[in-house]
């Protein structure tokens, strides 16, 4: 009996080593696209406070964050979250914020250079920022509340990314 428990723990762990090995290897040897079915790889929460550059929380591409908007933190109304980029590869990545949708009110993303130079912004109620980030630098998207009154919204969102090209 114990002879068969092992031998049967033994095989599901050299299978499921084997199929992750595999995937490993053809994930690294193929491109993701955009006709990717892929999920995120990994979905977590934002950690506050992530107001600034300096408190920024690490975002990977392709990984997607729950944060929320518009709930008074510390005393303040928090409007703005901050996520830090650190590029592996050169591409084109495609940002995507899903949540909730006001008439009066809407996100905004805003990418910046290491520096703090902003290099590109989403248009008014567009819930989507493409751009071109370069291997090996490092860059910095922000989550914006535009048109908040404290106590009126919150927003929920999960931000995510996909490579396209």
């Amino acid at each position: 009996m114990k002879k068969t428990l092992l031998a049967s723990l033994g095989l599901t762990l050299m299978l499921s080593t084997s199929t992750g090995a595999a995937f490993g290897a053809e994930a690294d040897s193929a491109p993701i696209t955009k006709e990717s079915n892929l999920s995120s790889l990994l979905e977590y929460h934002e950690q506050e406070p992530n107001d600034s550059f300096e408190q920024a929380n690490y975002y990977f591409i392709t990984d997607a964050v729950i944060g929320t908007l518009g709930e008074k933190v510390q005393g303040a109304l928090e409007n703005y979250d901050v996520y830090k980029i650190m590029v592996s590869r050169s591409n084109e990545v495609l940002f995507t914020i899903q949540g909730d949708q006001y008439p009066d009110s809407w996100i905004e993303l805003t990418l910046y250079d290491s520096n703090g130079n902003r290099i590109k912004r989403s248009r008014n109620g567009q819930y989507t920022l493409n751009a071109d980030l370069e291997k090996g630098k490092d860059y910095y998207l922000t989550v914006s509340a535009l048109g908040l009154e404290p106590g009126r919204h919150v927003f929920d969102y999960r931000l995510s990314s996909e490579v396209i090209r």
